[in-house]
């Protein structure tokens, strides 16, 4: 059994986990919102500019295009990869998941100038793609509360 820390964001009310992204033999490191209303494990502008580059438009097309800011955002998708969770107190404690897939999500054909500087401040999403295979447990009693998620293994396939 494995438990992460989460990081709790005091201005968006919200917990993050830290996570680690292999791409072609390199790791990049990530902070995804905790979403459980989001069906897949997603990442936005920011993060998927820094991970794929140039490379975005050169993986597949999602069948539908994820509903994003300002309505339907490209969506691409990456396969095969792996997303390691890491706790947010002890960087040794990991949760690995060899994801099949995981979508990447851009506004840039939508958005320009000041509207582009403050989307690519969102946040990329762990969804319930990973979220189904953790109990998530909160204290909110605490101020700032705590949040832990606890696997009952430390490797996936999703």
């Amino acid at each position: 059994m494995a438990r992460i820390r989460l990081l709790y964001d005091e201005d968006r009310d919200n917990f993050f986990v830290l996570a680690e992204l292999l791409y072609k033999g390199k790791r990049y490191a990530l902070k995804l919102l905790v979403d459980t209303g989001a069906s897949a494990t997603a990442l936005l502008d920011r993060d998927a500019f820094k991970v794929f580059g140039s490379d975005i438009e050169r993986l597949e097309r999602a069948d539908k295009n994820l509903i994003g800011i300002g309505g339907y955002a490209e969506t691409y998708i990456a396969k095969n990869l792996v997303l390691e969770l890491i706790d947010a107190e002890d960087p040794n404690i990991r949760v690995k998941f060899n994801m099949s897939r995981i979508y990447i999500v851009t506004h840039l054909k939508k958005f320009r100038g000041e509207e582009w500087k403050r989307l690519i401040q969102l946040p990329s999403l762990l969804g319930r793609d990973v979220l189904k295979h953790a109990k998530l447990l909160i204290d909110s009693r605490r101020n700032p509360p705590i949040a832990e998620l606890e696997f009952d293994a430390e490797e996936y396939n999703v």
